[in-house]
């Protein structure tokens, strides 16, 4: 003789057959969320407190140029962000390698228009060689420069007023310029470099590109984790104010 469920419980079972598949898969249990996405490449040092470790900035200017797209690579290969401060006149020449430079995680700036001195300039002038320079920045990469750096370091304060970013200086000059030499581009910033340090170099020569990675490799090997500028400072940058170096670790308020 076959058993029957108790009435109570046959019916509970009727009722869970009609509310039908949607209602099981309800109950299931949700999956467990994916883990959020490390960064990669340039952005790796996003989360660094320079407040805290020895960070340093990698600055290059006067480009874009012919080698940009090498040193971008380097700079990929060796997880190390920068800060390019641009002229503006050359950079409907390489439109790719600006946009490229976003997209990597580097830091924007400008280096004026056709590099003026910024002390031999008028106001409306000034106005001018950062205007254009802003605008084919924006243009290329959708982005506007966020510091700007006066050509051969030239600046003062009645100068430094008309400047709506602020000005990005340095404290170690490889003279990557004068002597093309990769082993003494890396050897006079290893001497100089300290915490803080902000490193002039220049990605319009074929020597400071074949010096990255020796030099990012010397430094990581000191413990010094390369940063952006503004990653340097922590965001703390004010416009119109010159800045040569950051406090060193523990210096900091």
């Amino acid at each position: 003789m076959t058993s029957r469920l108790p009435d109570m419980a046959r019916l509970a079972l009727l009722a869970l057959l009609a509310l039908g598949p949607a209602f099981l898969v309800s109950c299931s249990p949700a999956p467990a969320p994916a883990p959020d996405a490390q960064p990669t490449g340039s952005a790796a040092s996003e989360q660094v407190d320079c407040a805290v470790a020895r960070c340093v900035a990698l600055t290059f200017d006067d480009g874009p140029g012919q080698y940009t797209g090498r040193l971008l690579d380097e700079l990929k290969a060796a997880e190390a962000p920068a800060t390019f401060f641009m002229v503006g006149k050359n950079i409907a020449k390489y439109p790719d390698a600006v946009k490229r430079m976003a997209a990597e995680g580097h830091q924007l700036g400008s280096h004026t228009w056709d590099h003026a001195d910024l002390t031999t300039l008028t106001r409306e002038q000034i106005q001018h060689e950062l205007g254009w320079t802003s605008e084919a920045v924006e243009k290329a990469s959708g982005h506007e420069p966020t510091v700007f750096r006066p050509p051969y370091g030239n600046h003062g304060a009645v100068y430094d007023r008309l400047v709506p970013y602020p000005l990005v200086l340095w404290d170690v000059d490889t003279l990557d310029w004068k002597h093309h030499d990769p082993e003494k581009t890396v050897r006079i910033a290893m001497d100089e470099v300290h915490p803080g340090s902000i490193i002039l170099m220049h990605d319009i020569h074929e020597s400071s590109v074949k010096a990255l990675p020796d030099l990012v490799e010397k430094l990581k090997a000191e413990g010094y984790t390369p940063v952006t500028v503004d990653q340097l400072f922590n965001g703390q940058l004010e416009n119109s104010t010159a800045y040569a170096s950051a406090p060193a670790p523990g210096a900091r308020k």
